[in-house]
């Protein structure tokens, strides 16, 4: 009887260490579960990672990827300005910022209109006043300046006009003169009008 109570007290011994061992087991693998999730969720947040020792939210270390952005845009808006530099550039070249060709157009038209009304009106130096009214009408509506395109068009209208009053001196042999003449008679009254039609414009704007 002794030796049979003893082998049951053995194997309950037995059973009970087999026991003591799984819930062992299963204690480490719930710790090891929850190690790794709590390393998951820690790794996607990056900040403590980004973070050297020492640096917080505010420091200026966390500044870092703001100063990358920026250095981003800076770096954007050279490219974009160093693509519009030729754009500019062509601009600045271009004739129409000089003389524009429909203004020199319809200033020969104002001033020829101008010369033949003056010359209808007033027999004696109808012409010449004629050019310089019109030119000090461009001068006082026009909003820029545009001196080129007016010496331009007093110099054609001027000259053509001395050759066709003067025919028959040009056909003689002295158109050159004629010509330079009626040019430079156009190129005055038509600067001289122009000049103080923009000077009471000035005059003008600067009352209001």
């Amino acid at each position: 009887m002794n030796d049979r109570s003893d082998e049951v007290t053995e194997s309950r011994e037995r059973d009970a260490r087999a026991t003591n061992d799984l819930l062992e087991e299963t204690d480490r693998l719930l710790s090891d579960i929850e190690s790794g999730s709590g390393a998951a969720s820690s790794g996607p947040s990056g900040r403590s990672s980004e973070m050297s020792d020492g640096e917080t939210p505010g420091s200026p270390g966390s500044l870092r990827p703001r100063r990358g952005a920026q250095r981003g845009s800076e770096s954007d808006s050279e490219s974009k300005s160093s693509r519009s530099w030729p754009s500019r550039l062509t601009s600045r070249l271009s004739l129409e910022r000089y003389f524009s060709p429909k203004v020199f157009l319809a200033l020969v038209l104002a001033i020829g209109i101008g010369m033949l009304a003056g010359a209808t009106v007033l027999p004696f130096a109808g012409r010449v006043i004629g050019m310089f009214a019109s030119a000090f009408a461009a001068g006082l509506i026009g909003s820029n300046r545009r001196y080129l395109e007016t010496s331009a068009a007093g110099i054609s209208v001027g000259g053509v006009a001395a050759v066709l009053n003067h025919a028959v001196i040009a056909i003689a042999g002295s158109g050159q003169a004629v010509v330079a003449v009626g040019a430079t008679v156009g190129l005055v009254a038509s600067l001289a009008g122009y000049y103080f039609g923009r000077d009471l414009r000035t005059g003008l704007r600067r009352d209001l």
